[in-house]
């Protein structure tokens, strides 16, 4: 995996500025690094997601406000809608499901489709305490 710093989100507001503008645009030609970052980020932000369940989550909808306060304000399709069996917010299917893709074409190395580091730095982070979400805002 790129382990690079470029790669790896500082925080969760770091975490959130590379996934928000990913959300709404075509991705299929969305260049790979900024494709990476969006991609990273949900490794980082949703430590509990596989990606294997992406493409056998049902049909299943729930509309439960369950996910973290802290993402509802400011991008509320970050908490739901979601899919009950995988748990992925809709939202996001469409980045796995893009992932998925340039994976099987040979753009992506399987430890960059699990990005399993970021995983864990991700709820490491959580852990310590460290969101960098002190406020709802994006900017710096």
């Amino acid at each position: 995996m790129q382990t690079t710093d470029h790669f790896r989100p500082k925080d969760e507001r770091e975490a959130l500025q590379w996934l928000i503008p990913a959300l709404d645009r075509p991705l299929q030609n969305m260049p790979h690094d900024e494709f990476l970052k969006a991609w990273f980020a949900i490794g980082y932000l949703y430590g509990g997601l596989n990606p294997d369940e992406v493409t056998f989550h049902g049909t299943e909808i729930s509309y439960e406000d369950i996910g973290p306060d802290r993402f509802r304000l400011i991008e509320p399709r970050l908490v739901a809608p979601f899919y009950v069996r995988s748990g992925w917010p809709l939202v996001l299917a469409p980045l796995a499901a893009e992932a998925w893709r340039r994976d099987e074409l040979g753009m992506m190395a399987d430890d960059e489709l699990y990005c399993y580091e970021l995983v864990k730095s991700g709820i490491l982070d959580r852990m310590a305490g460290e969101t960098g979400l002190v406020s709802t805002l994006l900017k710096s």
